[in-house]
């Protein structure tokens, strides 16, 4: 199973949109791995993360065939991972071949957006189906299990990560949240799950949150509460990923102080295997 990184930034983006702190100065002049786009996910070019204001950006930079990918997951409703507005070019006459109908993967909330987004004139249900992602309930999705989870995050809405199955592999793609919820916790051990990619968000970086978010230490802390429960151990490939401005580190500081504590740290356009 291959996990490929669009983008990897927090809402605002690195540089941030309207920011000229140390660290944005430091990526508009060093460009590379320091400019991060809003964060969105590909599994094995047919499973899609999260839909971003910079989709189209990704679509470019790294050509893939979003055309022909008609299975999206959204962890939550917020702009920077669920631009909803996009989706009305999805449509006859402006996409040739008229594409295939698209599932959305949501919370009730995604659900609410989508429709309140798009032009009423627009025939959304004729080019998507939206399908409810109800909190631990696997949902099987060409030849993968996908295990919505309880992320700890905007309590307004029912955040989600993603437990993603493909044969004996198991990523679990965990951003935005902060310390996994005692529900999620609960599932993962009862369930016996075994995560071979564990991806955590690391918006905060060298500071600690663990509610809404998480910094590199929180991340620290993440790995040693799953392991407590057996879910990851020493064979896990531990990632860092979803970096904000505000937590202080430029990619070369953030990939340095990762590697001290066992995390690899994304980059736009990053891909793994396992």
């Amino acid at each position: 199973m291959k996990l490929k990184y669009l983008g990897t930034g927090a809402a605002e983006g690195v540089p941030a949109v309207f920011c000229n702190c140390e660290v944005c100065q430091t990526a508009r002049k060093e460009g590379g791995r320091n400019i991060r786009t809003r964060s969105q996910a590909l599994i094995n070019d047919d499973l899609l993360i999260d839909f971003p204001p910079d989709t189209y950006m990704h679509y470019l930079t790294y050509n893939f065939n979003l055309h022909g990918i008609t299975e999206l997951l959204v962890t939550h409703s917020h702009t920077d991972h669920f631009y909803a507005i996009e989706f009305e070019m999805r449509q006859e006459g402006l996409a040739h071949p008229t594409p295939e109908k698209m599932r959305i993967y949501c919370n009730k909330e995604s659900e609410k957006k989508f429709y309140e987004l798009l032009p009423s004139k627009f025939d959304a249900d004729k080019y998507f189906e939206i399908i409810y992602a109800a909190p631990f309930v696997p949902i099987k999705i060409k030849d993968y299990t996908v295990v919505p989870l309880l992320a700890n995050h905007d309590k307004s809405e029912e955040c989600l990560i993603f437990l993603i199955s493909q044969g004996s592999k198991t990523i679990l793609y965990g951003n935005d949240t902060g310390f996994f919820p005692e529900e999620t916790m609960d599932y993962l051990e009862k369930n016996n799950v075994y995560i071979n990619l564990l991806s955590l968000d690391c918006t905060m970086q060298s500071r600690s949150e663990g509610t809404n978010h998480m910094g590199l230490m929180d991340n620290v802390e993440m790995r040693r509460r799953l392991e407590k429960i057996k879910a990851v151990d020493e064979n896990t490939i531990f990632i860092a990923n979803h970096f904000s401005h505000n937590g202080g580190w430029n990619y070369e500081k953030m990939a340095e102080e990762a590697a001290k504590v066992g995390f690899l740290t994304t980059y736009d356009g990053m891909e793994v295997e396992i």
